[in-house]
């Protein structure tokens, strides 16, 4: 073997270790979420922990509810996690609902 396909070799391994590494963190980030988002929350601390794990957060003061959508995109399929927080009258969490799914052709 060369040292130009060592090179590319280590270099492929470098980018799969990496791109692994960032999954696992941010799935630990979506499990703790069911820590820090619980019945009583304030709306502004619970969008605040859907942006830090990479949620893209929706408000609708109509309908009390904070909604949280984040999509993890593959080659073909991409997994698509949503959240769906209801509001009381305070703007405090009363129910959280998720869902995971998978998105393709």
């Amino acid at each position: 073997m060369n040292k130009a396909t060592a090179a590319i070799l280590a270099l492929v391994g470098i980018v799969a270790f990496q791109v692994s590494c960032g999954t696992a963190r941010q799935r630990k980030c979506e499990e703790q979420l069911k820590e820090r988002i619980r019945p009583g929350t304030p709306l502004e601390i619970a969008e605040a922990a859907l942006k830090e794990c990479d949620f893209k957060t929706t408000v609708d003061p109509d309908k009390k509810t904070l909604y949280g959508d984040k999509r993890v995109e593959g080659s073909l399929i991409a997994e698509r996690t949503q959240i769906l927080i209801n509001l009381d009258s305070d703007n405090r969490v009363t129910t959280v609902k998720s869902s995971k799914g998978l998105i393709g052709p």
